[in-house]
Formats: structure tokens, C-alpha cells, sequence
């Protein structure tokens, strides 16, 4: 039997190990510890097969700030995912690697905060009476700070459980070898920045994030041609 096939039994074996009847839960299990033994897979080579990839679009930059890659980050973390910024034809994105749905999970929960954050920074930088447009530019990017520090236990106590990282490691050294680790330092916070970081705070009060009822991850629906500042 094609191994491909046998993995995909053994899964659905796996699963229906979660069923709420004892019995079936157990004979499944059962069943599935059977087939790994007899055609001699291990349990990490049916998790691998579990690892499924998302995208979240980065509305076109191609070198997102402090602020975009901690989002990412934090996202991910959440739901036992991996964070990278790839990129393909239709220019960069952010890529969620997890195992099961948490990938779509993630990408789909970034693209709203993504979207919320943005929403929430420039309104914050139209009202600022300062013209240079570095110090602009320098204290938006602290109120995204600030509105992630705040978002971070929303993020976390939405996520699901997890326990999936020795799976995404053998997934992402088989399809993309060894990656980097790529950072953006974090805006420099100057002695005035306390209102800025509580205006930040506050703007993340108002953040709700609601499950989504089927696959609401698009990597193509944030505007691609919009620059950040």
C-alpha cells in the first residue's frame, strides 16, 4: 500500500481517537498504533503530514516594520505556528506554518489585526501636530508598540491549544531548509512617548477577535499598494 495512503488512514484513525465515545476513541487508537507499527512509521512522519501552510498579504511591503513582524510573531506564537516573510509572484507575504487548521487560524487572525492596527496607527498619526515626517513616521511606529503590548493576552486567551512544534520543524527543514532568523529593531522611545503609549493601550481596548466559520484567510484582501510610512 502506498505509504502517502497508509499515513492518511492512520490520521483518520487518529482523529476519530478524539471522539467523545470511550469505546470507538479507544478502538481507533488501537487501530491506528497497529498500522505504525506494522508498515513501521513513526508518529512524527503522520504529524509532518498534518503541517499545513497559510498567507497573509503585507499590502505589498517589502520591509515591514518592528511592528508588523511582532505581529506576526505574536500571532503565531499563539497557535503554535511559525512566522515568515516570503514572497511569491504577486509580491511579499506573511506565511503561517502549523499543523492542522491553526495555520488558517493564524493567518486569518493576523489579516484582522494587521488591518485593525494600521486603521488604529494612521488615525493616531492624522492627529499629530508634528511636521517633520521622521519623528511621524518614529511615533507611529511607538503607538503600534503600545497596541501590541496590549493586544498580546487577547491573542493569547483566543488561541487554541497546542502542541505541534516538533512536527513544523521537520516541515520546514524538508520543504525550506535552513531559514534565517530576521529582526527590526523596535522604535527608540524618547521621554515624551507616555502619551503616545497610552493612546496606543488605549486603541487596543476596543479589539475583538471572533472565530471564523470557514477559511477566512485571503492573502490577496488587504490593498497591495498601499505603502506604510
Amino acid at each position: 500500500m502506498d505509504k502517502i495512503k497508509i499515513i492518511d488512514k492512520i490520521q483518520k484513525c487518529l482523529r476519530l481517537a478524539q471522539s467523545g465515545n470511550a469505546h470507538e476513541a479507544a478502538s481507533a487508537l488501537r487501530q491506528a498504533q497497529g498500522m505504525m507499527r506494522k508498515y513501521g512509521i513513526a508518529e512524527a512522519e503522520v504529524r509532518v503530514e498534518q503541517v499545513t501552510e497559510a498567507c497573509a498579504s503585507s499590502a505589498g511591503y517589502f520591509n515591514p516594520p518592528y511592528w508588523a513582524v511582532a505581529l506576526s510573531e505574536l500571532v503565531a506564537s499563539a497557535f503554535d505556528c511559525r512566522a515568515y516573510l516570503g514572497s511569491k509572484q504577486g509580491g511579499p507575504e506573511f506565511r503561517f506554518i502549523g499543523v492542522g487548521a491553526s495555520s488558517e487560524v493564524s493567518a486569518y487572525t493576523f489579516t484582522v489585526l494587521f488591518r485593525q492596527l494600521r486603521q488604529a496607527r494612521r488615525h493616531y498619526m492624522n492627529q499629530l501636530e508634528v511636521s517633520e515626517r521622521q519623528e511621524r513616521t518614529r511615533r507611529g511606529h511607538v503607538f503600534a508598540q503600545a497596541w501590541l503590548f496590549h493586544i498580546a493576552k487577547t491573542v493569547a486567551d483566543f488561541a487554541n491549544d497546542r502542541s505541534a512544534q516538533a512536527a513544523i520543524d521537520a516541515y520546514v527543514k524538508e520543504h525550506y531548509g535552513e531559514t534565517d532568523q530576521w529582526q527590526r529593531p523596535a522604535a527608540r522611545l524618547d521621554n515624551q512617548d507616555y502619551d503616545v503609549i497610552v493612546l496606543g493601550l488605549k486603541a487596543a481596548q476596543q479589539v475583538q477577535l471572533v472565530r471564523p466559520v470557514e477559511n477566512a484567510a485571503d492573502c490577496g484582501s488587504l490593498d497591495e499598494q498601499v505603502q506604510w510610512a
